[in-house]
């Protein structure tokens, strides 16, 4: 049997003729492959080039006969070159057809400038060439090729016509027999040189190469590691390039680094590979104390683990999890102290021999080695940071900062920043080396303060005071520290700060100034008036007189900022403020509110008179015009007053009253004084009641329909009812409408009651049509908030698909304010409502500020005449005229017309003699619920 030492060289040998064989054959291979491809070459241009000159015949034939050009395309059609070669002619003349195909199978016609950029490029060469032979690349995707062959083309240049003739075809269709040669011959090569590596992996590769090449790959490794720790920038990065240099140069299956802690705890810091997987089972096997890194980091040595019996059943199991034969772990040592630990898992056990081990353990050592290097440059960069940054802060810092030097007798200035300059008005230039006598921007006392606070090198605060250079007065706080050393003796050096409270003093000055009034006017605002009329209320108890607390609030004034802008608001604002105190007494106080809104206090009142002279005064004062940029405003104001101790013995109390009593007087019309009273208190407090009620009224359930019929004029039949809507409160009892709907309007409630009236409405309806009461129209009134809901047509859509009453029965009715201002917008809705089929009513006609344009404009189905004309016609003519008038101006727009508030026979016949269309009224019957509606006997008679 053959030793290791004649097998290596057997291996040796039989490598070296391999190579020998190969590098002999090899020229050979090549030269006869180079061969075959010159003969394939030159077959294909040889008939390639007899064609071409068969192709100038024929076109030499053609031009001299007189044939057309289609016919010699077609002739040229007909010639077969190999598979897909053909004849291409191209037109090479200079003008405006220079480089277009006169002849070609798929092209013909086409210029230079059309397809894609290769073939631009290879005409371009063509016509550059204009003789002999070209080859190039091609693949036709018509043809349904996918990668490029060689092509070979032949052209030459027919002078006399100014063509460019060529023949086309790939090369390896022309020869067939020195293709598969020279693939035969490849073939062979191929197979020769998988015969050699085959024979060289099996004599080398076990015995040479695997060692070479693990060593080689573990001085990769070591290599990749040096870089990563020259150019790691943290620790970070440092630990984790370590652990990916091991897996990814070394081949390991894992690597892990773990550091410890203060308390010397190994934690893992960073790994690479399987090692989460071995983390994970070594945690599933509860063998967390058998891990290689604490064990190095507790006996400081190497852990090397290559069989099961070296290692508990737990670890190895969980080294078998991750894929690996052995284990090894290094402790990361610094000097003498343990940094933490290095645990790497091989695939097999030969990875980590002695050769392995000992490059391994030179990396371990310079990982130790940089994770401390990283840790010196990075204590040193915050160490250098920290200094920087606190030079740059005292530099920044505006508070001046000086260092004084006091073992001398008198003091000396080592260092003064920019802000003792800009502090004292002295160049730094000045005081850095003087003593501290240089500082004579202080007055004398305290200078001489400071000489004797340097001199006790004590922690000490004083206050100084100066003048700067340019005359201004300035005082600051100046706070010494001593520095270097516990004994007060030694230190060598004080730190001073000087912070300037010149200005802290003035702003809080103003401070306190702005917490006591407003900004805007100058007048005290609604903290100071709160102090002002609690200290007013104690002096009016305790000397029993009255006083009064006025609300103002200036009318309109939304439009000057809305139309002018807020600056010149607020100067209307300032000129009403000083007219406010100059008609005041002395001892009262105006105070600004917010906004446009101000508060009198008005002490030592004898009663309301007294009072009311000194708010009219305050009237008058505004009465005269304000001229703002040139423009003249006459200003209003609405005044709400409340008296002590007749409507409030608090402060809370009397503002709240005064405030209500001024909503009173805007109420009225505005620049207008009202004074409190108990029924203003009652009726707010009403108005929260109902509102309270009205939020929960639709869950409660307590709405209700109740219909009023609208009959024929001229039949007397009922033709439809108006849906009224009544609220029935189990506590409150029926409650008016006109009491809840305006502020169900105002507080946003309208839109979901509105709704619910729709839907029962046309409910109703349909279950009259059902029960055989004939088609009645429904007319519901429409509220302003929900006609300018931008949804309102699809919203009734629904309804009336829900309900499934016909549109036609459905009649909406709207007011002549809603309809009013943006007359395009509500074109656009009448329009969109009418194209649901539904009617439209215009209510209580005569009574608003209906454009008789804007009537003929819109598409208005009915006119109801206002109750209040149709009880004026039995006291007068005129206002039968005018009932009269409206009928016919109705009719002339081809609408309808209804009456409301028929209650005598005498306005029935009146109505029918002008020509009324329907009437209601209680002559024909009060609103009633839906169950009497459906009993009333017009109804009965028409249903039988």
């Amino acid at each position: 049997m053959a030793g290791p030492a004649q097998l290596g060289l057997r291996a040796k040998l039989s490598v070296i003729v391999a190579i020998v064989v190969v590098l002999v054959m090899l020229p050979f291979a090549l030269a006869g492959v180079a061969y075959l491809d010159r003969q394939g070459r030159g077959e294909a241009e040889r008939e390639l080039r007899a064609i071409n000159e068969l192709v100038r015949d024929l076109v030499d034939a053609h031009h001299g006969g007189g044939g057309s050009l289609d016919a010699l395309r077609r002739r040229l059609g007909e010639v077969v070159i190999g598979e897909s070669g053909y004849i291409f002619i191209i037109d090479a003349r200079p003008g405006a057809d220079y480089g277009r195909f006169v002849v070609h199978p798929a092209r013909g016609g086409a210029a230079l400038g059309e397809g894609d950029e290769r073939s631009r490029t290879v005409i371009r060469r063509l016509l550059e060439q204009r003789e002999g032979a070209l080859s190039y690349a091609w693949r036709n995707p018509e043809r349904g090729e996918e990668a490029p062959r060689r092509k070979l083309a032949v052209i030459s240049m027919h002078e006399r016509l100014g063509w460019l003739i060529g023949a086309s075809g790939y090369e390896d269709e022309f020869n067939r027999t020195s293709i598969t040669s020279r693939n035969y011959m490849i073939a062979a090569v191929l197979g020769m040189a998988a015969l050699l590596v085959a024979v060289l992996n099996f004599a080398v590769g076990g015995l040479v190469v695997a060692p070479m090449l693990r060593l080689q790959r573990l001085l990769r490794t070591l290599s990749r590691g040096n870089e990563t720790l020259v150019h790691a920038e943290n620790e970070a990065g440092l630990l984790d390039g370590i652990c990916r240099v091991l897996v990814d140069s070394g081949g390991f299956r894992f690597a892990r680094i773990s550091l410890c802690n203060d308390e010397g705890r190994a934690a893992e810091a960073a790994w690479a590979g399987r090692a989460e997987a071995f983390a994970a089972a070594l945690a599933e096997q509860d063998a967390g104390g058998e891990d290689p890194a604490l064990d190095a980091v507790a006996t400081r040595r190497v852990v090397h683990l290559v069989d099961p019996t070296d290692a508990g059943p737990g670890l190895w199991r969980a080294a078998q999890a991750a894929g690996c034969g052995a284990l090894i772990g290094f402790p990361l040592r610094h000097g003498e102290r343990v940094l933490g630990a290095l645990t790497i898992g091989a695939a097999v056990p030969v990875d980590l021999d002695t050769a392995g081990v000992a490059l391994l353990r030179e990396l371990a050592e310079d990982l130790a080695f940089g994770i401390a290097s990283q840790r010196t440059a990075c204590a040193r960069q915050a160490a250098e940071a920290a200094l920087l940054l606190r030079e740059r802060a005292i530099e920044a810092s505006s508070d001046g900062v000086f260092i004084a030097d006091v073992t001398a007798a008198e003091p000396r200035l080592l260092y003064a920043n920019p802000a003792v300059q800009r502090l004292t008005g002295l160049p730094r230039e000045v005081l850095i080396g003087a003593p501290t006598g240089a500082l004579s921007s202080f007055d004398a006392g305290s200078l001489a303060d400071l000489r004797a606070a340097l001199a006790t090198r004590r922690d000490i605060g004083l206050e100084l005071a100066g003048q700067r250079a340019d005359g201004t007065p300035f005082w600051c706080e100046c706070s010494l520290t001593r520095v270097g050393g516990d004994d007060p003796a030694a230190a060598p050096h004080v730190v001073g700060v000087l912070k300037d409270v010149t200005e802290r003093t003035l702003y809080l000055r103003q401070i306190e100034h702005q917490a006591k009034y407003d900004a805007l006017t100058g007048l005290p605002n609604r903290s100071l008036m709160g102090d002002r009329l609690e200290q007013a209320l104690h002096v009016a108890h305790r000397h029993r007189n009255g006083l009064a607390v006025a609300f103002i609030d200036l009318d309109h004034f939304k439009l000057v900022n809305d139309n002018l802008g807020h600056g010149r608001g607020d100067v209307l604002l300032r000129e009403v403020s000083l007219r406010l105190a100059r008609a005041l007494r002395e001892g009262d106080t105006a105070a600004r509110q917010g906004g446009d809104e101000f508060v009198l206090l008005l002490p030592d009142l004898a009663g309301e008179q007294d009072g009311y002279a000194v708010l009219r005064r305050v009237q008058q004062s505004l009465a005269d015009p304000i001229d703002v940029d040139g423009r003249s405003f006459f200003v209003t104001c609405s005044i709400g007053v409340s008296l002590y101790p007749r409507d409030g013995n608090d402060a809370e109390t009397l503002l709240r009253n005064a405030d209500m009593a001024m909503y009173r007087a805007k109420e009225a019309g505005r620049n207008a004084i009202r004074f409190f009273t108990v029924e203003m208190d009652r009726q707010v407090q009403d108005r929260l009641e109902i509102e309270q009620e009205l939020r929960q009224v639709l869950e409660r359930g307590e709405l209700s329909l109740a219909y009023q019929p609208q009959v024929d004029a001229g039949s007397g039949r009922v033709v439809g009812a108006e849906a009224l809507l009544r609220w029935q409160h189990p506590r409150l009892g029926n409650v008016p409408p006109m009491r809840f709907i305006p502020l169900a309007e105002e507080i946003g409630l309208i839109g979901p009651i509105g709704e619910w009236v729709l839907r029962e409405a046309c409910t109703q309806a349909r279950r009259w049509l059902e029960g055989g009461l004939g088609e009645l129209r429904i007319a519901v009134n429409v509220s302003a908030r929900q006609f300018h809901e931008l949804d309102l047509a699809e919203r009734i859509a629904a309804i009336l698909e829900q309900t499934g009453l016909p549109a036609h029965l459905l009649e909406l009715e709207l007011t002549e304010s809603m309809l009013m201002g943006d007359a395009e917008r509500t074109e656009d809705m009448l329009h969109r409502l009418k194209r649901l089929g539904i009617g439209l009513a215009l209510d209580d006609f005569g009574t608003g500020y209906s454009s008789f344009a804007y009537l003929r404009r819109f598409p208005i189905d009915t006119l109801k005449i206002d109750q209040s004309f149709v009880g004026a016609m039995v006291a007068g003519a005129n206002a039968e005229s005018i009932v009269a008038a409206i009928i016919a101006m109705a009719h002339s727009l081809q609408m309808r017309v209804v009456a409301e508030g028929v209650e005598t026979a005498q306005q029935q016949r009146q109505l029918f003699q002008h020509g009324c269309d329907s009437m209601q009224g209680y002559l024909f019957g009060r609103p009633l619920p839906p169950e009497e509606f459906s009993a009333l006997p017009l109804l009965r008679g028409q249903a039988g």
